[in-house]
């Protein structure tokens, strides 16, 4: 686990902090490109909307990952880690944008991707988006110490 991922430890009830119990529960895939093309972008708009409370859109994005076809393989995976860990941040539902999201997932409006909860995490926790994609990128993929940061930084001035 990278430096960002392990500075969040336990909470102070000992539970895991959420952003590093999501990291720690993702699958790993060897298909580089789903991550790159994929799931990165989907995690840097989904921070960028959730920073800017627009839940409309970040609902439509949920939606929209789960039905890309080069993500259908995951998507039922993701919708149960997703809300699983959507569950876990209920006891944040002071942040707006994260009970709004709550709200349109238990409404059917949005699915509950677990791309779009770690990036409404980033928000919630104030984590440097930046480094949340490398933390994502090495939890996810077998190899990611190679990912290369020109890669990140295109997809967050992407996500602006």
């Amino acid at each position: 686990m990278t430096g960002t991922a392990s500075t969040f430890g336990n909470l102070p009830t000992g539970v895991r902090h959420p952003y590093t119990a999501l990291l720690e529960s993702l699958p790993r895939v060897a298909d580089r490109a789903l991550v790159e093309t994929v799931e990165l972008p989907a995690i840097a708009t989904a921070w960028r909307q959730a920073t800017a409370n627009k839940s409309r859109e970040l609902a439509a994005l949920d939606q929209a990952t789960l039905s890309n076809p080069n993500f259908a393989d995951h998507a039922e995976v993701s919708r149960e880690l997703g809300n699983e860990f959507l569950n876990r941040l209920l006891p944040l539902r002071d942040a707006r944008i994260l009970r709004r999201h709550a709200e349109a997932v238990e409404n059917g409006d949005a699915a509950g991707s677990h791309l779009i909860v770690f990036g409404l995490m980033l928000a919630v926790f104030s984590v440097p988006p930046r480094q949340a994609l490398v933390d994502y990128a090495q939890a996810r993929l077998p190899d990611a110490d190679s990912t290369p940061a020109a890669t990140i930084s295109n997809l967050l001035a992407r996500a602006a």
